[in-house]
């Protein structure tokens, strides 16, 4: 190497080579310092406040303001997909209606509303991995076959709560299809097993959930409940009979924002 690259290596290397960058004449070094006497020595960036509290994971904070006052059974964890598998409910209008009723005579602090789709849950809310979804995904195809279409009728309208009992529903609950729903719970159930996942519940009541409030309200809805039910009476006689079932021909797995479809025959 000749002198004059040499000369040139110890340019760039001397104090003063962040000013032979083009751009601005002021080096960004230079503009955090610390108090000392020697104010020509750059000092280190300061590291952001959110990296040094460790004590809160800022995206993980559950704001149950941001979703209608409900809170998180488990908290999320970047990687981890909720999932769970349901028999999908189209909308009918004898059931928007029975909703209705049932808001306009509970009390406004129960805070009842609507479901924001219609369903029959066949597993629990349960948490996959990223790398997971997919062998999940093929246990579920490759296992449920052999099943036929097969029909459910909706009965009365019963009261539910989670299990941590921060919400409670309104659901019309099955009184038809139980044993084929069952069937397919085992067949889920596993699926599961395989991926070391809970069940569902050893003796499920299967239902259509309708509405929810926040918080443990059993007590507070069985009040109204003979009202409730007295009303949907009304409804099955004053409406089409297509309001009360459903032909199961399709199951729905979602996981995060992903929807899987598997078709009954």
């Amino acid at each position: 190497m000749n002198k004059g690259a040499l000369a040139l290596l110890n340019v760039y290397g001397g104090d003063s080579s962040d000013e032979e960058v083009p751009g601005p004449r002021v080096s960004t070094k230079r503009e955090f310092r610390h108090d000392s006497d020697d104010a020509s020595k750059p000092s280190k960036l300061p590291v952001p406040r959110e990296f040094m509290d460790t004590s809160v994971d800022a995206e993980n904070i559950d704001n149950p303001a941001l979703h209608g006052g409900r809170v998180r059974s488990f908290r999320h964890v970047r990687g981890n997909w909720a999932t769970f598998v349901y028999v999908p409910v189209e909308a009918r209008a004898g059931i928007d209606e029975l909703v209705s009723y049932a808001e306009s005579i509970t009390p406004p602090d129960f805070g009842v509303q609507r479901a924001y789709d219609y369903h029959i849950s066949l597993t629990k809310t349960v948490i996959l991995k990223h790398h997971w979804i997919k062998p999940f995904v093929d246990a579920i195809k490759t296992t449920f076959v052999g099943f036929n279409k097969f029909v459910v009728f909706f009965d009365e309208v019963r009261v539910y709560s989670n299990e941590e009992k921060t919400r409670t529903f309104l659901g019309l609950q099955t009184n038809s299809g139980h044993d084929s729903l069952v069937s397919i719970v085992h067949v889920l159930d596993r699926c599961l097993a395989e991926f070391n996942l809970p069940p569902f519940y050893e003796d499920p009541s299967f239902h259509l959930s309708v509405a929810w409030c926040v918080g443990d309200r059993e007590r507070d809805f069985a009040h109204y409940l003979p009202r409730i039910n007295a009303h949907l009476a009304e409804l099955k006689t004053a409406r089409s009979q297509d309001n009360w079932y459903i032909l199961v021909d399709r199951l729905v797995c979602k996981i995060g924002n992903k929807m899987f479809e598997f078709h009954v025959k």
